[in-house]
């Protein structure tokens, strides 16, 4: 499922309004959005994941076209007419001031971007490259050190509360991104489905996806690795990796310290109950 190159994937959504018609022409089935210019792309509701009965509600599907996810917004000019397309107006940057100036997000026409470093001042694969890790051991370590934090951090808990409150106070839809989309943008995406009412199992099916949609960043990234810095490229390919045992570290993490998103959200993160509920509904289809 690696964001497709060229052409546009066809797919009938029904309805027909004209975001509707445009979204018909460039979003597939299974949520992948064909750009040229950006990795890992891709609706967080995937193909429309079921969720469970909410209160008095009935079972349904994720709702699509609200919430999108990337690595770096590094897009072509077809690329941004495209997001403009979708109807984005919110773009959450989770990546640190560092990252952001390497490698800034292209502009998108009628969106906002908003810089939130989950990191805050901590670690993950994208800023553990040149940091001196040799062994695989270390890299684990790690990996699974920051996805704990993501949970149990005070620091990180509160950005990932500011970056759900700019999605749920966006007037369109959304794109979350980090540098690869795979640990931060993993974890916000996890919170969001598990808001909705997808199943744990789905969550984690979701996120394993980008061991595919970041293939062809992870390659170019190794490739220089393995000839520049060839006694750290066992370690730095366990940090760009995606690895099932990380975000259940997080999902195991947020049952005990939480129990559920909501409280996470609500008591953990410091976002607004209502907001949360609302935002809650609109991720319903």
């Amino acid at each position: 499922m690696v964001a497709k190159q060229g052409g546009s994937v066809g797919m009938d959504v029904g309805g027909g309004d004209d975001d509707t018609a445009v979204r018909s022409r460039i979003e597939g089935a299974d949520g992948v959005v064909t750009l040229s210019g950006i990795h890992n792309f891709r609706d967080v509701a995937g193909p429309g994941y079921p969720v469970a009965p909410s209160g008095a509600g009935s079972a349904g599907t994720m709702a699509r076209g609200i919430v999108f996810r990337s690595a770096a917004i590094s897009a072509t000019d077809g690329d941004v007419n495209i997001l403009e397309s979708l109807g984005v107006t919110t773009i959450v940057d989770l990546r640190t001031e560092g990252e952001v100036a390497q490698q800034p997000d292209v502009p998108v026409p009628g969106a906002r971007n908003l810089p939130i470093d989950i990191l805050q001042g901590n670690s993950t694969a994208a800023t553990l490259m040149n940091s001196g890790i040799v062994t695989v051991e270390e890299a684990r370590s790690e990996m699974a050190r920051t996805y704990e934090r993501f949970v149990v951090g005070d620091d990180e808990r509160a950005a990932f509360g500011r970056a759900i409150s700019a999605v749920a106070a966006s007037t369109g839809a959304s794109i979350v991104h980090c540098t690869a989309g795979k640990d931060r943008t993993g974890w916000t995406s996890a919170i969001l489905q598990l808001l909705a009412g997808v199943s744990e199992e789905d969550v984690v099916a979701d996120y394993l996806l980008s061991q595919n949609n970041t293939a062809e960043l992870t390659a170019a990234i190794m490739q220089y690795v393995r000839v520049k810095m060839p006694h750290q490229a066992d370690a730095i390919e366990v940090l760009m990796g995606v690895e099932e045992a990380n975000i259940r570290r997080s999902l195991e993490a947020l049952a005990k310290e939480f129990g559920d998103v909501r409280r996470y959200l609500v008591e953990g993160a410091g976002m607004d109950g209502d907001a949360v509920d609302d935002l809650g509904s609109r991720l319903r289809s």
